[in-house]
């Protein structure tokens, strides 16, 4: 009978410490996962300025001042 308890203990600790692995693992992906996801997301934000920027420099100096910029101020829009 104690024989048995041995074995079973020891089931149950590398059950234990492979869904520990297993749970590491998992918040590892999730994190990259993230981090992947943060940077796709800086580079839309980076290209959706960049098209305003454009679209803004297209503009004649009249519409500009229709809007209530100057052509100097366009690249100042956009600094953080």
């Amino acid at each position: 009978m104690e024989d048995t308890t041995t074995i079973n203990f020891r089931r149950m600790q590398y059950f234990h410490a492979g869904y520990a692995m297993v749970e590491t693992v998992v918040e590892l992906a999730v994190a990259g996962a993230r981090a992947i996801s943060g940077v796709f997301a800086a580079i839309a934000r980076a290209q959706r300025q960049a098209r305003a920027r454009h679209e803004l420099r297209r503009l004649s100096d009249h519409m500009l001042r229709d809007i209530g910029l100057e052509r100097g101020q366009i690249d100042r829009l956009f600094r953080r």
